[in-house]
């Protein structure tokens, strides 16, 4: 019997690593993870293009610097220095470089080593499924110069500068790399430094745009909105006057316990906070929403890596801001998420986190930033329904006159609603009712039923009736055109013979006989339309001949000027 190793493709391995990334800024994580860790306390990232057009990215640092070992484990796979407790234990990051044209590391240690490592082409190596070389040489140290700078050369992106513009990449800093880490808010917690390197330390970070021309020291830790829970009205809110400035702090929170003999902790720091406050801490790249972008994080080294917005109940996740830190969390290899959720201290961790949320960080919000907001609501709400009244009150002054005095109402009807009122008003009338056919009474209405009335028609049967302001509303809103019997509208604004295609497969057109508008629905049903408007202008007219012939037959019997008189005097 024989024992056999399994073999692992590094060229595979290594292309997979360089091109799964799921963000290019990713490389950025990496870059600013290894100067922190090296305990640079300035760190300068440069973008650029070079004569030739070709897109470059400099990370330089003052940090300790690397020796010929590092250097080696820097190109190498899955070897790595870094204490198993950390981020980039498994030495897979620095491959993300691999997907360039060039890369140029120049380095300085402490004790006066320089060294210049070149790889040419690594990319289009891989690609050809050979692992690429490096030349590493020995330079003469510069006095004072101690720390690391990093060339990347034709980064193989479409468009680079869609993903590495000053503001994109400023954002992308402050929240997932870290220079933006919240270590800080924890730095009085003793038992943390030993697991978390440099916990006072937050390092300038200088960002230098040169194809914008641009450049800015960056702060070095994350942004959270400063504390405000008296903000004044801002005049350019309508709703949210005052909690669109409103921004409340929580932590920090510090948890730890024993689990099967292995510490296990966990740290909590947070804002709840309004629109603007939120959007001045967050530049959204294209399609991103302050939604999709805030609620509760994952940390590990304090640095966020993945959202977990399901351990704040919706709709109000967006509203927060809150960062979760544990050593005990273990990363995927793309370290964009957890690889470790069924191990009891991460269960510890997110089951402690969640109490704290629910039982103390949602109820101060609550009491504070939620009340506010529903207060503006409501105010608005009110304030709202008065304009809208005042609006409809001067919108009813434009209306023109209906004019029939034996009806209630009074104008014209512009909506559905209108028409259902006027209908019920002519059925109800002994002088218009006659001039409607088919329907003699109403029985019951409803705006949520697929058919707005059920009627009774002049044999005392029960039938549907649709009612619309425009006939052309009917052909638009797809009704099922078997569940009515009639349609009453007030105008008919189509033309004869008026046809559509139903989904069904049927023809729906309009025809005119004896002077009445009909919709024919295939060969199978004709639904005849009680147009309002023609009704109302055939009684107009009848009336106008009704109060001729009575002033005819006044004048003939000579009493046509009490009767002036009287009309005049109404």
């Amino acid at each position: 019997m024989q024992a056999y190793k399994p073999q692992v493709k590094d060229i595979s391995l290594f292309r997979e690593i360089a091109q799964n990334i799921v963000n290019p800024l990713e490389i950025l994580r990496e870059a600013i993870s290894n100067s922190h860790d090296a305990e640079a306390k300035n760190i300068s990232i440069i973008i650029s293009r070079n004569n030739a057009g070709r897109f470059i990215l400099e990370i330089q640092d003052d940090g300790k610097g690397m020796d010929a070992k590092n250097i080696h484990r820097f190109f190498n796979l899955g070897d790595s220095s870094k204490d198993k407790l950390g981020i980039g234990e498994k030495g897979l990051g620095t491959k993300i470089y691999f997907k360039s044209e060039k890369i140029t590391l120049i380095t300085q240690t402490r004790n006066g080593e320089m060294y210049k490592a070149t790889m040419d082409k690594p990319w289009e190596s891989l690609c050809c499924d050979r692992i690429p070389e490096y030349i590493l040489e020995n330079l003469e140290a510069i006095p004072g110069k101690n720390g690391t700078s990093i060339i990347i050369e034709g980064y193989s992106i479409d468009n680079p500068e869609r993903y590495f513009n000053f503001d994109l990449v400023m954002d992308y800093i402050l929240w997932f790399t870290a220079a933006g880490s919240f270590k800080t808010h924890f730095a009085l917690y003793t038992e943390l430094h030993k697991s978390i390197q440099n916990m006072q330390i937050a390092p300038r970070i200088f960002l230098e745009d040169r194809i914008l021309n641009r450049k800015e020291e960056v702060s070095g830790t994350h942004q959270f909105s400063p504390p405000q829970e008296k903000p004044k009205d801002d005049p350019c809110e309508i709703v949210y006057k005052k909690s669109a400035n409103f921004s409340r702090h929580f932590g920090p929170y510090h948890r730890e316990t024993n689990i099967n003999g292995e510490y296990v902790s966990f740290q909590l720091y947070g804002t709840v906070s309004g629109s603007n406050c939120r959007k001045k801490i967050a530049k959204l790249k294209q399609g991103e929403t302050l939604k999709s972008r805030f609620g509760v994080y994952l940390a590990k080294d304090f640095i966020p890596f993945t959202k977990k917005s399901n351990l704040i109940a919706e709709p109000y996740f967006h509203h927060f801001h809150l960062l979760l830190n544990s050593q005990s969390f273990e990363l995927t290899a793309d370290r964009n998420n957890i690889s470790n959720l069924d191990d009891p201290k991460v269960k510890w961790v997110l089951e402690e986190a969640k109490k704290i949320i629910d039982e103390d960080i949602v109820p101060l919000a609550e009491e504070s930033y939620f009340r506010l907001r529903k207060q503006e609501e409501l105010e608005h709400s009110i304030k709202e329904k008065q304009r809208r009244l005042l609006e409809r009150l001067e919108d009813f002054d434009k209306i023109d006159e209906l004019a029939i005095e034996e009806l209630p109402i009074t104008k014209y009807p512009d909506n559905e609603s209108q028409v259902a009122l006027l209908f019920t008003a002519m059925i109800a009338n002994q002088y218009t009712r006659n001039l409607i056919k088919y329907i003699n009474k109403i029985g019951h209405y409803s705006h949520q039923s697929p058919t707005d009335l059920i009627c009774l028609d002049n044999k005392f049967q029960k039938v549907l009736v649709e009612v619309e302001y425009k006939l052309s509303n009917l052909f638009r809103h797809e009704h099922p055109y078997e569940s009515f019997d009639y349609v009453v509208c007030w105008m008919v604004d189509l033309d004869l013979n008026e046809k559509k295609r139903l989904r069904d497969g049927n023809t729906l057109s309009l025809i005119q006989e004896n002077q009445e508008w009909i919709l024919k629905y295939g060969t199978q049903k004709t639904i005849p339309v009680i147009e309002l408007r023609s009704i109302v202008s055939l009684y107009k007219k009848s009336a106008a001949v009704d109060i001729a012939c009575a002033k005819d037959d006044l004048y003939k019997i000579g009493e046509l000027d009490e009767y002036t008189d009287f009309h005049t005097r109404e």
